[in-house]
């Protein structure tokens, strides 16, 4: 795949991040922020070992390229069977990609094999072809034993953690006829049969920590995702109405995000309306609206290999019925509460107390109060140590719920926080949360579309 022009004076503004102007602009970052992070991995390694994380091999069918994250989160590196190593005692990482001919780079583009001057400006001591890399690797044995550094822990994707990975491989493995390795077990397994001098450890404990907490230049790229990702759910309200569909809903978001630069979702939307609600994960978006439906939307955008998780409830009509009403104040009450004790030193446990107390009080103790919930990255369901006290520079979801399927009732209200030394910053503030406001949006775009 194409390499993606990493150009130099790209650290986002953030006047640049919250306006509209910026419609059409992608985020991408300049090379010093892979070699900082890489500078980082090589002091938790302690300057000691090598290192030899692998690019995503496969294409996926009928949607672009996104490449490994932990990949993506050290090289800024897009190209299809891409490979890195690294000597962290010096830090220094050579970069191994596919010989190209003409007529595969006039479909990809030439990757940095075939760009002069291109491992310099990218941070890189070398570029070689993928051919000389075990030749490489067999050259850099010597006396004694040798750490080499690589993930022995599952991947993760866009919309799956390492522990979502590790379920969904344990089911295929239920299957006899797909009982086959992950591609990273059957690398473990390769590499200690070709090099068994190497003592193989797993990278994922030193990667995690890094990308639990932001850069300056990510927490600038969640901001405008943020922002871009709560306009497309104003959007969304605003074209719902009583008779129309699920998909029209999906629809106005999805357009949204990538209007304002977004690659794709960071997860399929959820947009379930009346019974479909109750669904948590629903996906289908065939319903038609009806009048005294709640709808659920639960949808953010991939941008800059960061995700966004927003969601919000409102009913199709613009009119809650009472018990709506109730159970939306109490969710409501409850996300802002726990946001606003979300600083640094506090423990998911002290947040989930706050919750599950406002949730007794307003009798729906049988619910789902929730309180800081899992991280927010490059995987929306990202890596992290939940047993931490709360950090400045992790970024978090925060999402109490209410589902009571006999009523076709489900009130979740989520926002992605920031913790900060200064206390949270809330990155889908963009859009209403507050019921008088969220009501005001319904149907307002089709009310303003008939004026003009």
């Amino acid at each position: 795949m194409k390499t993606k022009a990493l150009t130099l004076g790209l650290l986002i503004a953030s006047s640049f991040l919250i306006c509209s102007q910026a419609a059409a602009q992608k985020i991408e970052y300049p090379p010093e922020e892979f070699t900082a992070r890489r500078q980082a991995l090589c002091s938790s390694l302690g300057n000691q070992g090598f290192v030899l994380m692998f690019g995503k091999t496969v294409v996926p069918a009928g949607i672009r390229f996104r490449q490994d994250n932990d990949f993506y989160y050290l090289t800024g590196n897009e190209d299809l069977n891409a490979i890195m190593f690294m000597d962290a005692s010096a830090c220094a990482a050579t970069l191994f990609l596919p010989a190209q001919t003409e007529r595969e780079a006039s479909r990809d583009g030439w990757n940095l094999l075939y760009q002069e001057g291109g491992a310099e400006a990218h941070g890189y001591a070398a570029v070689h072809p993928l051919t000389h890399l075990q030749e490489f690797l067999a050259r850099n044995r010597n006396g004694g034993e040798q750490t080499l550094y690589t993930r022995l822990s599952e991947s993760t994707e866009v919309d799956q953690s390492r522990t979502d990975m590790a379920i969904f491989t344990a089911r295929r493995m239920a299957n006899p006829f797909g009982a086959f390795p992950s591609e990273d077990a059957w690398r473990v397994q390769t590499l200690q049969e070709r090099f068994p001098y190497y003592d193989l450890k797993d990278i994922t404990p030193h990667i995690d920590p890094l990308r639990m907490i932001k850069t300056p230049r990510e927490i600038e790229a969640l901001k405008r995702n943020g922002w871009v990702s709560a306009e497309a759910h104003i959007r969304a309200i605003g074209v719902t109405r009583v008779g129309g569909w699920e998909y029209e809903i999906e629809a106005e978001a999805t357009h949204t995000m990538l209007e304002y630069g977004a690659e794709g979702a960071g997860y399929p939307a959820i947009v379930g309306a009346g019974p479909n609600s109750n669904i948590w994960h629903y996906q289908d978006s065939d319903r038609q609206l009806q009048d005294g439906d709640i709808i659920v939307m639960d949808y953010g955008a991939d941008m800059g290999y960061l995700t966004m998780d927003i969601t919000r409830t409102w009913p199709a009509s613009g009119e809650f019925t009472d018990l709506q009403e109730r159970a939306y104040r109490c969710t409501l009450e409850a996300e802002k509460a726990v946001i606003a004790a979300m600083r640094p030193g506090v423990t998911r446990q002290e947040t989930q107390a706050i919750a599950a107390e406002i949730f007794q009080r307003w009798g729906f103790t049988d619910q789902y109060p929730g309180g800081a919930g899992h991280f927010v990255g490059m995987s929306v369901h990202d890596v992290g140590d939940y047993a931490l006290p709360l950090q400045a520079g992790m970024v978090i979801a925060v999402e109490p719920i209410i589902d009571i399927p006999e009523e076709d009732l489900h009130i979740r209200i989520e926002d992605t926080v920031l913790v900060t030394e200064d206390g949270p910053v809330i990155l889908s503030a963009h859009v209403p949360k507050e019921l008088d406001e969220v009501l005001a949006l319904v149907g307002r775009g089709i009310k303003e579309q008939r004026r003009n």
